[in-house]
């Protein structure tokens, strides 16, 4: 799948010659809005390339962890809590449009499929402390969901960019990303999510909200007074 997706970016751009093309790096931090458990790191790379004034096709790779966990039944008698550790890498196509003439600022969308890497945990804890419980016993055990994680989960993600020249064609940005997930990290059809009070599906499924820095390099934007501004042949004024 990835290779065919850069064929038909490279097939898009390529007749493009004149066009302007931006480079960058970053590394930035997120949180989930449910479940979160800590900040969690994401890194990565993109670029893209003028096909309208205005408007830019591109690639970007990354990666993402998820740093999650559910414990609002912590303090029941009867209960389970779920604890997410885990990085996918992504792979996603982007368009990119500025917000402005001068192109300073921009937003983005991408859409792409993400592949698990390896390291990463998630533990199922379930327990009952009372023996009349519907169980009918005390336990208190742990599951290792890891090996049951989705190796392939697709993203859908936009942001927005806002650009600070540096010197030459360098340039510094500051990026805010809001990245959804369209399948779950794992598989909530079992059994053994069953006992939990909550909605398994929104767990393994969390959306992030990210603030990324990164440097970059924008060709042909040492001279222009707008160098952020996205054209497929030449600049405007």
């Amino acid at each position: 799948m990835k290779k065919i997706l850069l064929i038909l970016l490279i097939s898009l751009l390529g007749h493009q010659s004149f066009s302007n093309s931006f480079y960058f790096a970053w590394n930035g931090y997120g949180m989930s809005t449910r479940n979160n458990f800590n900040l969690a790191m994401s890194y990565g790379a993109y670029y893209y390339r003028g096909i309208a004034f205005g408007t830019g096709l591109g690639a970007t790779e990354f990666y993402q962890r998820f740093n999650t966990y559910y414990s609002r039944e912590n303090r029941g008698t009867v209960g389970g809590s779920i604890r997410t550790d885990v990085t996918y890498r992504f792979f996603s196509p982007m368009v990119v449009f500025q917000l402005s003439h001068r192109g300073q600022s921009q937003v983005y969308f991408t859409g792409g499929i993400g592949e698990l890497q390896s390291g990463g945990e998630a533990i199922y804890n379930k327990w009952s402390r009372a023996p009349w419980s519907s169980q009918g016993e005390v336990y208190d055990s742990s599951i290792d969901l890891t090996p049951d994680l989705n190796k392939y989960i697709f993203r859908l993600g936009f942001g927005f960019t806002q650009f600070l020249r540096l010197g030459g064609n360098f340039h510094m940005f500051i990026n805010e990303d809001a990245g959804f997930l369209a399948t779950p990290i794992s598989d909530v059809s079992g059994r053994q999510y069953l006992d939990l009070k909550t909605n398994a599906s929104q767990f393994f499924q969390p959306t992030y909200i990210s603030i990324r820095v990164g440097f970059g390099l924008i060709t042909h934007s040492k001279e222009l007074e707008h160098p952020w501004q996205i054209y497929p042949g030449k600049p405007t004024d």
